[in-house]
């Protein structure tokens, strides 16, 4: 029985305080969400911006009072999914979370967006608020925006300016065949690394790719970073390249890759890392090294010149140890070369893909100066081949060389002086008749100096035929304008004879070096 009356009761106390709702005609202040909307009937939202230009978007808000005392924000949220341990969650804006729970860009606090956009290339939710902050009322509206590198394939060239070290990067239908008229992406080193000014003089760009890494080495007289081929931003400093404690010194003087393996010298020191495990240091057991240069061999095994006792060293592909080669047979004797090294890079022996061009001088300089040629394409340094050594003194200029380029694909020796570029008239295995001046046709400018050759050494990119060593590639440096130039030139493959300038492109300071982004 009493359970029955409590019942009653109850019921009776419900109804009573629902009359009292549906007769209160109190002054409260509810929310009017009628006119405070984003109007979506017609509109876009999906967008596409190069990363690093200003993106502008107007929202369709609807509001019947004051716009101006609305808060307004636009946010950047990757639309990726975010690995926390072995779980993998979404995005902060999918699943409703604030920013203090996921990281996101804050680009703007206004109606309309008018924003440079710096964030990676990558898929992202670009979300819309409008609050009224005396009711915290909000109106809301998500765009798909996708950011796209602006860092594509191209010709990366390092030089230092007014402003300091930068990179340009050079898009060229020379070398890319789906383009018909060249680009540029201006400074893009310092555009998205404002913060870190990069010391020194510059000494090497050099482009790592491979299956599993992609990374530009950027290295100066005073510091090294590894950059991201994507935007050029910094992916690792200094310390960060080695594995383990760091060199103290920063003295990165030669950079050299092949697919996953980059072989580095730091102060005198070999390094080399492979599979994307950082750089290590090689050791000499009972001995003592100064390395001055560095190749790659055949089974992806290193070879070395040292400085310190002028002969060649060896080292295996998975090795930590880098040894003297002995016993190597022909023309010179890898163990005492007795010269200093100059200039080393791969060339043409016979259609070698091992074969390697070294330019020597004496120790108390002479002008005197030589071409040793030998092959590494055998897993043991102690088999190597030397197959010339040539006496070049009497090429014309050659004491002054300052850069060198040779041909893989032909038997084509090119140097250059701060005035001129010369041909090589030479045969491996029976010496040199001399050098001739090829370029320039007419003399340069009285403040115009050549800093750099190099033949282009990329197949380049749907390309009818391979550009490999096509293209003669030389830069040059006003000294009065504080500009610098890079001359296209074509060059035959075999014999080295040059052709009309294709282009020549213009750079804000003295080039150092180049290297091609092929994506």
């Amino acid at each position: 029985m009493r359970k029955y009356l409590f019942t009653a009761i109850t019921v009776l106390f419900a109804l009573f305080g629902l009359g009292s709702c549906l007769e209160d005609e109190g002054n409260y202040d509810y929310a009017d969400m009628s006119g405070f909307y984003i109007d979506t009937v017609g509109i876009k939202t999906k967008y596409t911006a190069k990363q690093f230009s200003v993106f502008e978007l107007t929202p369709k808000l609807k509001y019947p009072g004051d716009k101006s005392k609305l808060k307004y924000k636009w946010e950047l949220y990757k639309s990726e999914l975010t690995s926390i341990g072995n779980s993998s969650y979404g995005t902060g804006f999918s699943h409703h979370y604030t920013r203090d729970d996921y990281p996101d860009y804050t680009l703007a606090e206004t109606e309309k967006l008018s924003a440079r956009i710096t964030a990676t290339p990558g898929e992202y939710y670009l979300v819309f608020t409008a609050m009224n902050p005396e009711t915290g009322v909000k109106a809301m509206m998500d765009y798909r925006l996708t950011v796209e590198g602006v860092i594509g394939t191209g010709l990366a060239v390092l030089y230092k300016g007014a402003s300091g070290i930068d990179i340009d990067v050079v898009a060229s239908p020379l070398f890319n065949g789906s383009l018909t008229t060249p680009s540029f992406v201006r400074k893009a080193y310092s555009t998205v690394n404002p913060s870190y000014s990069f010391a020194g003089e510059p000494r090497e760009l050099v482009v790592a790719v491979s299956s599993s890494n992609y990374h530009i080495y950027l290295a100066s007289s005073e510091d090294a970073v590894r950059l991201s081929s994507i935007d050029m931003s910094i992916e690792h400093e200094f310390d960060g390249i080695f594995a383990g404690k760091a060199p103290r010194k920063k003295d990165m003087s030669s950079i050299v890759v092949n697919g996953d393996n980059h072989f580095l010298i730091n102060d005198g020191v070999a390094y080399k890392s492979a599979w994307g495990i950082s750089l290590a240091p090689l050791a000499m057991p009972e001995d003592h090294y100064r390395v001055g240069g560095g190749k790659y061999a055949y089974g992806v095994n290193g070879v070395w010149y040292d400085g310190l006792k002028r002969r060649f060293l060896h080292s295996m592909m998975w090795g930590a140890e880098i040894t003297p080669i002995v016993n190597a047979s022909g023309a010179f004797d890898f163990g005492n070369i007795g010269k200093d090294l100059v200039y080393w890079s791969k060339g043409y022996y016979e259609g070698n893909e091992y074969a390697n061009y070294c330019f020597f001088k004496n120790p108390q300089d002479d002008g005197s100066r030589y071409l040793y040629v030998f092959l590494a394409d055998k897993s043991s340094g102690n088999e190597y081949t030397a197959v010339g050594a040539l006496n070049v003194t009497t090429c014309t200029g050659i004491a002054d060389a300052l850069s060198f380029a040779t041909g893989e694909r032909g038997p084509v020796v090119f140097y250059a002086t701060e005035t001129a570029v010369y041909r090589m008239t030479y045969n491996v295995t029976e010496g040199t008749s001399g050098a001739e001046k090829v370029w320039p046709t007419t003399p340069l400018n009285a403040k115009e100096k050549i800093t750099r050759i190099e033949l282009f050494k990329h197949a380049g990119l749907n390309l009818e035929s391979s550009a490999l060593d096509k293209y003669l590639l030389v830069a040059t440096y006003d000294e009065t304008s504080g500009k610098g130039k890079i001359h296209v030139i074509g060059s035959d493959i075999s014999s080295g004879v040059l052709d009309e300038e294709a282009a020549a492109y213009d750079f804000d300071g003295k080039i150092a070096d180049f290297d091609f982004i092929a994506k």
